[in-house]
């Protein structure tokens, strides 16, 4: 007659098998193209060594912002995420990685008209990842009729793309879903379509400081902003006056820290 095993080695038991099948990946694993491309990042400055010639590029979010997008996935637990501005893919890839760390059915749409050497391409991370050729407004024809739990808006940071996008998607953002920006502190176009989510109080948020160095004195943290969708209610409305907006005066205090943006005062019309 065989004693039961005691529940401590029940547990240790199924952990060993769940990792002999290739389950329980280590936290924050991702494929080896992508910690590559990881070994290119340059502490000092917030920036990648690309090309031949090791010159350094801004165009992917910081590691620990990428890792950031990881963390946060594991912590919010979304299933279906979308992004906009893809570049190589290495926020997609976090983002897909955390989700499939999750071990749920969880899916990530990510938009750009430009199409790179995705960083996905040739991992586990394929059946996550849904690339759209396309700028917003189209892939937004493409997208009628899904409901989101995340977005993450890096795409051009012109005041009016950023704003159509929260036009378009955030009504399918389910309430209590969250968006995640990048640069918006550095780009005041950013900065002023987060002001106006700010002053808006269906929505909560918080401005957090990132540890790229590249640009001028008063705008080196690029920062990201992290909004929590606290209620439904009706889509922002553009702003014309500020459809130009794009960095500002980088010498200048970022618009979100109390700065002036492009020199001008903000007036946000009242939702309607």
């Amino acid at each position: 007659m065989s004693m039961p095993l005691p529940r401590p080695m029940k547990r240790w038991l199924k952990h060993t098998l769940s990792v002999a099948r290739g389950a329980g990946a280590p936290y924050g694993k991702l494929p080896w193209a992508v910690r590559d491309f990881e070994s290119t990042y340059d502490p000092a400055s917030g920036g990648y060594r690309v090309g031949l010639d090791g010159h350094l590029g801004y165009a992917s979010v910081e590691l620990e912002v990428g890792r950031l997008w990881y963390a946060l996935v594991r912590l919010l637990r979304p299933r279906v995420v979308l992004e906009t501005g893809t570049h190589r893919g290495y926020s997609t890839c976090n983002l897909a990685a955390a989700l499939r760390d999750l071990g749920q059915d969880g899916h990530v749409w990510t938009i750009d008209p430009i199409e790179h050497n995705h960083l996905w391409l040739g991992t586990d991370l394929v059946p996550r990842i849904t690339f759209l050729k396309k700028t917003s407004d189209l892939a937004f024809e493409s997208l009628k009729g899904k409901t989101f739990d995340l977005l993450v808006l890096d795409s051009d940071h012109h005041y009016s793309t950023i704003i159509e996008e929260l036009r378009l998607f955030e009504p399918c953002l389910k309430v209590g879903g969250h968006i995640l920006m990048h640069d918006s502190l550095y780009f005041d176009g950013v900065g002023a379509a987060v002001k106006q989510l700010g002053d808006d109080p269906r929505f909560e948020m918080v401005t957090l400081d990132t540890p790229r160095t590249s640009g001028e004195p008063a705008r080196r943290p690029p920062g990201v902003t992290i909004v929590r969708k606290a209620a439904a209610g009706p889509a922002v409305v553009p702003n014309p006056a500020l459809y130009n907006w794009h960095v500002g005066d980088p010498w200048q205090t970022p618009l979100l820290r109390g700065g002036a943006g492009n020199g001008q005062d903000i007036h946000v019309p009242p939702a309607m």
